[in-house]
């Protein structure tokens, strides 16, 4: 069993390149975070390619053991300053977590 947490974002910068440099911030710090907390057991972040300003701009795909492991990385010492950059460069944020 895994259980499967996606995150999508909505970038806050006014252009198309702003909202790229911050990406490109945010999935750098995220794809850091496997290496530092062994919950994680994979971790991926990919750009929105299509209808820009329709669509989210950025989505993370990251997967547990169980909920438990969740929470863990929720509240990690390393996840918890990445959590408050991101909500510098966000103006809207939907998450959904399932088992597969």
């Amino acid at each position: 069993m895994t259980l499967r947490h996606i995150v999508n974002w909505k970038l806050n910068g006014e252009t198309f390149a702003a909202r790229n440099g911050q990406a490109a911030k945010i999935a750098e710090a995220l794809e850091a975070l496997p290496a530092r907390i062994p919950e994680i057991r994979d971790l991926k972040v990919y750009r929105n390619e299509l209808h820009e300003g329709a669509n989210f701009d950025l989505i993370l795909i990251a997967d547990f053991d169980d909920a438990e492991g969740l929470a863990v990385y929720a509240d990690h010492p390393e996840h918890v300053p990445v959590v408050e950059m991101i909500k510098g460069m966000i103006s809207d944020r939907v998450a959904v977590d399932f088992t597969v």
